[in-house]
């Protein structure tokens, strides 16, 4: 099953690998998140989490911080999505963020203040 289309983000589930592959580019605003949120929980209705992995392709999206348009804190939003992952119990989480060192240094603080121990962010 896959997502792609005019959003920023792509989700593709590979079943014979078991792994969730996911990919976010730009920047979020509140219903961008909301769309990611209801495509993802579509996505990974009929597997078991724990069998898979999520790789999560970073090197496009950009830091999260307040939306200019709402005034949303999308650094919450972001935080929520990684409790989600947490909460999904994924046997792996790898997030891919090269070239792209101050996204890598927020995903590390709030994976640790999410309690996400099993990411890895590279």
């Amino acid at each position: 099953m896959t997502t792609a289309n005019d959003k920023k983000y792509e989700l593709t589930l590979d079943k014979t690998k078991q792994i969730l592959f996911a990919k976010a580019f730009g920047s979020f605003g509140p219903a961008d998140a909301d769309d990611f949120v209801r495509d993802y929980t579509t996505i990974l209705k009929p597997i078991n989490a724990k069998e898979y992995e999520l790789q999560f392709d970073c090197k496009e999206l950009k830091v999260s911080g307040k939306d200019t348009k709402s005034g949303v804190d999308m650094t919450n939003m972001l935080r929520g999505c990684l409790e989600m992952y947490k909460k999904e119990g994924f046997k792996n989480i790898i997030f891919d963020c090269t070239k792209n060192i101050v996204l890598k240094m927020q995903l590390q603080r709030l994976c640790k203040e999410a309690g996400l121990s099993t990411a890895t962010v590279k």
